[in-house]
């Protein structure tokens, strides 16, 4: 499966892993690993060193429960008083540590610095929480975990996550990447990803092919190979790393690289103009984002519209929620580039491996069938009409639909539909923009009929469609090879959703939709919407106008 071989020249290293984002990238490595992993050797320190690094620790803590503090307030406000109380309970577990004596004991003990001292007892609580098997103790673990990283960042000086430190033109090598990591990443402007454990349909994957970043997972004994500052080749389309290439190595690496870049852009050069096939059908080419550097780059690749904001995005990186104003502020600057063109913001799709900090749900044995999407919408009540009023004002000034997403009953949408209007209602917008329900379950497919009654439009999801219908979890790279979205079944499923939608308009934004080999069967079926990545709306429009449909 996963190889690594040694070249002849005894410098240059090949190794192969999954593909996870196509394209080409280089640069030198800049390796992230996990600070609370127990012997992780630190700074050792001579005994009159002791009283500096003790002065260190408690502005580290204090703050970090202020921070905690701070949360609690903010999402009481938004929330009510239980998720403010998870906040709480943190606070008080790292008042308890710090007032336990525990975190001087280890350093004098040690005598290593502050932050492998900390690191070194909150790793040890962690242990113990994970070696207990009640759920309730595992998600304590994860919250040791948790402040553990908070009070080790503020001492190494860290705002954030060392992923969103990674040098522009840099490889970024890290065990494992989240959503909201490739969020941050998009502004980083890192040249490719190397990740340790990631599933081919799980989010992140998805946010790294729609922002261009190649990516490649699965290498065995990935930190024992590369090294950071390390010089790498990265061939996501081949699912191919090379550790210090030689200088014919990297000759052929470039014009690849150069051979791709030609290719884009003789598709660019008029990917603005509308996509027909040879017997004149329109097929309208959207694009998927998530950020305002996405919306720009749909804008530049020609997209006919936006077919799906990810709101979630404007959620990922951040502690505490958008207010409905800085929301609002955020949507508008983020569409901008696309005024006058059709925009369609999904409200947000949260849980399963979409985790918010500030929401921190308890433990469910499998998220991706528990609360997300429009569940957790209807759940939170506030959180769902701060983005309706938010989504409804910038309806004003721009072309907006409004997408529910995870809808599977009919009385979820039913009841969103009231929020909606009402949310109307209290705004005074008498022009509704319209509504429409993400279609992404096999009941929600089957179901199509019922659903179309409350909606004006429907988009297809085919990610989790592939994922509910072939019981393979999108984020779990063991079943990578059942994670298939273009298997018979979803085909069947696809042919069912248009025949039954009747007269509701119906989109794709799913990645099936830029994949070239099925596009001409996704037409005969009746698409005429497809909403893709950024950087495939050129290939997408240029394939189209190789086409007939009434062949």
């Amino acid at each position: 499966m996963t190889v690594g071989t040694q070249t002849k020249t005894k410098m240059e290293l090949r190794l192969s892993g999954s593909r996870i984002a196509p394209g080409l990238g280089s640069g030198p490595a800049w390796i992230v690993g996990d600070g609370l992993k127990g012997g992780s050797p630190g700074r050792s320190i001579e005994a009159l060193e002791v009283e500096k690094e003790l002065a260190r620790i408690r502005p580290a803590v204090d703050a970090t429960i202020a921070d905690l503090d701070e949360s609690a307030r903010r999402l009481e406000e938004q929330f009510g008083p239980p998720l403010a109380g998870i906040f709480r309970a943190h606070s008080a577990i790292l008042s308890g540590l710090r007032d336990s004596g525990e975190f001087e004991s280890e350093l004098r003990a040690s005598l290593d610095d502050a932050e492998t001292s900390v690191g070194r007892v909150f790793h040890r609580w962690h242990k113990k929480f994970e070696a207990l098997r009640d759920e309730t103790f595992q998600q304590r673990a994860a919250d040791i975990r948790d402040l553990g990283r908070r009070v080790v960042g503020r001492l190494r000086g860290e705002v954030g996550s060392r992923v969103r430190e990674a040098p522009p033109g840099s490889v970024l090598v890290v065990e494992q990447l989240l959503p909201s990591d490739v969020v941050a990443l998009s502004k980083l402007d890192v040249a490719a990803v190397i990740v340790g454990a990631l599933g081919q349909g799980a989010h992140a994957s998805l946010l790294a092919r729609e922002k261009g970043i190649p990516t490649v997972a699965a290498i065995p004994d990935l930190f024992d190979h590369i090294h950071t500052g390390d010089d790498l080749l990265v061939d996501g389309n081949r699912g191919e790393v090379i550790v210090s290439p030689g200088p014919e190595t990297r000759k052929l690496f470039q014009d690849r690289l150069e051979t791709s870049r030609a290719s884009m852009v003789r598709c660019q050069g008029v990917c603005h103009d509308p996509a027909r096939t040879l017997d004149r059908v329109f097929v309208q080419v959207e694009g998927n984002v998530g950020t305002n550097h996405d919306v720009e780059l749909a804008f530049e690749n020609g997209a006919d519209g936006i077919g799906l904001l990810r709101t979630e995005q404007l959620y990922l990186a951040r502690d505490l929620p958008p207010t409905e104003d800085e929301l609002f502020a955020e949507l508008r600057a983020a569409t901008a580039p696309m005024h006058g063109k059709p925009i369609t913001i999904r409200l947000l799709d949260v849980g399963g491996d979409k985790p918010l900090s500030f929401l921190r749900l308890t433990a469910a044995s499998n998220p991706a069938l528990g609360r997300r999407g429009v569940r957790l919408l209807l759940e939170y009540p506030e959180l769902l009409r701060t983005q309706l009023n938010a989504v409804l004002r910038l309806s004003r000034e721009q072309e907006i639909r409004v997408l529910v997403p995870m809808v599977t009953l009919e009385e979820d949408i039913s009841a969103i539909r009231d929020v909606f209007e009402s949310s109307l209602a209290a705004l005074g917008i008498s022009e509704r923009p319209p509504f429409g329900a993400m279609i992404e379950t096999p009941a929600a497919a089957l179901g199509v009929a019922a659903i179309a009654k409350h909606v004006d439009f429907l988009s297809v999801g085919t990610n989790d469609l592939a994922q509910y219908t072939l019981a393979a979890a999108r984020d779990d790279p063991a079943v990578n090879r059942y994670y298939l979205d273009d298997h018979p079944a979803i085909f069947r499923l696809l042919s069912i959703i248009a025949a039954d939608a009747g007269r509701t308009p119906v989109s794709m934004c799913g990645e099936l939709a830029g994949r070239e080999e099925v596009i001409p069967q996704l037409l005969a079926i009746g698409f005429r919407s497809l909403s893709v990545a950024p950087t495939l709306i050129p290939r997408v429009k240029a394939l189209i106008r190789g086409l007939r449909l009434d062949a």
